[in-house]
Parts: C-alpha cells; sequence; structure tokens
C-alpha cells in the first residue's frame, strides 16, 4: 500500500486508489471505493461511479467511530484495490 499526502487530502493506493482522509476542524472526512453499494450509520454520502463501483464518504469525530462494521468496509476497500480493476471484471 501506498499513502500519498497531497495538500488537502491523503490517499490510500495499492493497485488502485482505494480510499482517502481530509481533515476538517472537529471531524476527519473519509473515503472508500467498493464495487457495491454498502450501508453503515456512518456513511453521509453515496457516490455512484457507473460500472466502476461507488465512492462512499463517512465522517468520524472520535476514534471510535471507526467501529467493526466500518473496519470490514476498509478491509473489502483495501482486497479490492490490492486486486486491481483488470481483476474484478470491469476496467
Amino acid at each position: 500500500m501506498t499513502i500519498y499526502a497531497q495538500k488537502s487530502r491523503i490517499v490510500f493506493q495499492a493497485r488502485v486508489r482505494f480510499g482517502g482522509a481530509m481533515v476538517r476542524v472537529g471531524y476527519v472526512v473519509g473515503t472508500l471505493w467498493l464495487k457495491r453499494k454498502a450501508g453503515h450509520a456512518r456513511l453521509v454520502r453515496t457516490e455512484s461511479f457507473g460500472r466502476l463501483g461507488y465512492g462512499l464518504h463517512f465522517r468520524l469525530t472520535r476514534p471510535s467511530d471507526v467501529d467493526a462494521g466500518l473496519r470490514r468496509l476498509m478491509r473489502e476497500a483495501y482486497r479490492l484495490a490490492v486486486q486491481g480493476p483488470e481483476r474484478t471484471g470491469r476496467a
């Protein structure tokens, strides 16, 4: 995994980018890329990328906000990114 610190965000990438984070006053906005829609209490928005999948946007205000369900989504996004888009059957 590679982590890129950019001007306004941090990006997490394996073969493809699968997550990111932006620090705001009082909270962190996180994003994950998945091939499917997913539900979780912390999700504030789901963005469709068409056949490429979905961007999940969540908000964290304290470390305990990262619960077991959110950790599962993070692991799923990482596993998908390690495979790369060519191995998921879609470009």
